[in-house]
């Protein structure tokens, strides 16, 4: 008759030592999966806002000079209408600044900054900075949490 080795084997305690373990590294990784789709989330609407806003940046500078007056930027349909409204009560921008906002444009061009981003706004405005010159500044603005954030583009248009 053979001996049986009483050593051999894995005892209850370390199964569950190693059961233990492996729900420990479980609840580690699944404790990062709300923070990553957060961060993306956050990533993903600034990328939308930046996109936004150099679509409409891109269109205005198409429309070309004479095109950057507020007036003219509503009849080419970039803008909801002439009425200039405050960017700091949308919390975007300094105070007393005014601009057009495009919120509810959509078109083969541009997109609408409320229909893209979590109550989304878009404003343009434009201001003669030389003769033949003028700034052209394109903020879109969204709402993360009780945040409100805001991304700025401006360039330059000039009448050649």
């Amino acid at each position: 008759m053979q001996k049986r080795n009483v050593l051999s084997g894995h005892t209850l305690i370390e199964a569950m030592f190693a059961s233990f373990l492996v729900l420990i590294c479980a609840l580690i990784f699944s404790a990062t999966i709300p923070v990553a789709n957060f961060t993306r989330g956050k990533a993903e609407n600034l990328s939308s806002a930046t996109s936004l806003a150099q679509k409409m940046m891109e269109a205005v500078r198409g429309e070309g000079y004479p095109n950057t007056t507020h007036l003219r930027l509503f009849q080419v349909g970039l803008s909801d209408s002439t009425t200039l409204v405050s960017t700091h009560a949308a919390g975007c921008g300094p105070l007393g600044e005014q601009a057009l906002e495009f919120t509810g444009i959509d078109s083969g061009v541009v997109d609408s900054p409320g229909s893209v981003l979590p109550q989304g706004r878009g404003f343009i405005f434009s201001e003669q900075i030389g003769l033949d010159v003028r700034r052209v500044t394109v903020i879109v603005s969204w709402r993360e949490n009780s945040d409100v954030k805001s991304i700025r583009l401006s360039s330059l248009v000039a009448n050649l």
